[in-house]
């Protein structure tokens, strides 16, 4: 009889990537980079989507440099024609896509009422219609084939309110939303739609924060686990979430949050 030891490598297959094209919007930063890397780590061929050229072609040759595959594929995720050339180029260029990451976002804080229609916009825009308009986009060609892996990245605040973020957990309740209704749509073509639902994530867009006396102090108050997260604690579930161990699960936002969102 094998030993558990023995058996450990047949798990092997049920995270093979390997050979796999995957789309990483907003992949030139913070989550959406380091997603990149982990897949591209196993295996995926990465095609960086962001507003910038040379961000994104920095992204990209990082995740060459470390062995991976990767080009970079400017483009504004909140414009439809935009969001249609790109993947028409990626998928000229690396193949068809068989995973797709929508990790754009962007944030600003500020009391509801002072907030601009202009800035309430943007973040809709931004965090909710980008996501929307990729995976239309990519979802139709997925349909075609009958298969494909959506991870959309939404929030803690997709389940809980957070103060001076109006727009934002707006905009990620939406995508947890979304996530749900595409699951259910693209469920007959073989088509997983999950999400996931960071907390504080040690990132650039959190680097103000992280210098704030008490900062620190209200984290450990109010997340179970007492500290901000980094983008590594991510990297288990995507790699889940793409592969065929998660192959049974569709419609799901889970939260990586150091159990802030049970209270």
């Amino acid at each position: 009889m094998k030993s558990m030891a023995d058996k450990g490598n047949a798990l092997g297959p049920m995270f093979d990537l390997s050979g796999k094209v995957g789309i990483v919007t907003g992949g030139s930063s913070g989550i959406g980079l380091s997603l990149a890397k982990v897949l591209a780590q196993s295996g995926v061929k990465i095609a960086i989507v962001n507003r910038t050229a040379g961000t994104g072609e920095k992204a990209a040759a990082e995740i060459r440099k470390e062995g991976g595959i990767a080009a970079s594929f400017p483009a504004d995720v909140t414009k439809k024609d935009d969001v249609a050339a790109v993947v028409d180029a990626i998928e000229g260029e690396m193949g068809a896509v068989d995973i797709l990451v929508n990790s754009a976002g962007i944030n600003i804080r500020k009391k509801t009422v002072e907030f601009t229609l202009s800035e309430w916009q943007q973040i809709l825009d931004t965090n909710l219609t980008g996501v929307f308009l990729a995976c239309q986009a990519v979802g139709r060609r997925m349909i075609a084939r009958g298969k494909g892996r959506i991870v959309n990245i939404a929030s803690v605040g997709s389940a809980i309110g957070l103060v001076d973020r109006a727009p934002y957990c707006s905009s990620k309740g939406g995508v947890s939303q979304l996530t749900k209704v595409l699951a259910i749509e693209w469920a007959p073509y073989g088509i997983t739609v999950n999400a996931i639902g960071p907390g504080y994530m040690n990132t650039p867009l959190i680097a103000n924060l992280m210098k704030q006396p008490g900062f620190q102090d209200m984290v450990k108050s109010q997340v179970p686990l007492g500290r901000v997260g980094e983008t590594e604690d991510l990297h288990g579930v995507i790699l889940v979430l793409c592969s065929k161990a998660g192959a049974y699960m569709t419609g799901q936002t889970i939260y990586i949050d150091g159990g802030w969102s049970i209270w």
